[in-house]
């Protein structure tokens, strides 16, 4: 039986689904006011939101306050009501981001692996790590193999370093001391401090750089994809065997990853 006091109230488990239930109608009623402004292509007013959806008059209020204060809804002028505000942009635009970083992303990719012949892979930071979202194997001898999704902490990977560098140093430090571990080659560098000098000057020159660290004989060069506010949404890399990343060849794939990353940042901006 669920817990319930002697004053007669209703049991914990059936609160709970109240509460449930009550939480899930209010985002169903939040995600209508929404569509009736898509539906209409103009603003409108709350009564009107009340008229057409139904919803109790201090519900719809509450809803268009909530919406408001999160600036997902904005006054359209004085009188004119309501229209959907900057916020719902912002997310269009991440979601346009998103699906243009794959399509063309994944041609770029493709480009720069004929260019150079190696394995080319395309990153996203997802819950504080460094996931693959996409790769094009290498030609060349001697192959680098790595796996899509795989995910390893920022500190193991050129392109990892390069995806948190917007981060202030605070917050920077939090995810660093929250993430970082020790690599399988034992060469990863785990001092916070360190790391964020690094991060900082990776991002200043506009590509990082990664030997031995993650894999045996093997390293990575990677520059940043940015987006249209200035934001590393992505890194691009070329992962190649140790002997093709010494001077010249190294500077030779330096320069093709940033030219492709570049090129890829134009696209999305």
């Amino acid at each position: 039986m669920a817990p319930s006091d002697k004053r007669g109230l209703k049991p914990l488990r059936e609160v709970d689904a109240e509460d449930e239930a009550t939480g899930s109608r209010s985002v169903r009623r939040a995600l209508d006011i929404l569509e009736l402004m898509l539906k209409h292509n103009q603003p409108v007013t709350v009564a009107q939101i009340i008229a057409e959806l139904a919803i109790p008059k201090s519900t719809a209020y509450e809803l268009v306050r909530t919406l408001s204060d999160g600036d997902y809804l904005e006054p359209a002028g004085k009188g004119s009501g309501l229209f959907l505000g900057r916020r719902l942009f912002e997310l269009g635009m991440a979601y346009r981001s998103h699906v243009d970083l794959l399509r063309d992303g994944s041609r770029i990719a493709e480009e720069l692996r004929d260019a150079t012949g190696e394995t080319v892979q395309l990153s996203v930071l997802e819950n504080d790590l460094m996931m693959v979202l996409f790769k094009e194997e290498g030609i060349r001898p001697l192959r680098i193999i790595s796996h899509i999704g795989s995910r390893v902490p920022v500190n193991w990977a050129a392109a990892g370093r390069l995806l948190v560098s917007d981060m202030d140093d605070k917050a920077l430090a939090a995810l660093l001391s929250a993430t970082i571990r020790q690599s399988p080659t034992g060469r990863a560098m785990l001092d916070v401090r360190k790391l964020i000098a690094q991060i900082r000057k990776f991002r200043r020159q506009g590509y990082a750089t990664e030997l031995n660290e993650t894999n045996e004989h093997a390293g990575c060069v990677a520059a940043p994809v940015i987006d249209a506010r200035g934001r590393c949404i992505a890194a691009l890399s070329i992962v190649a065997p140790e002997q093709r990343l010494a001077r010249p060849n190294r500077d030779r794939l330096i320069e093709a990853v940033m030219a492709a990353a570049e090129k890829l940042s134009r696209r999305l901006g």
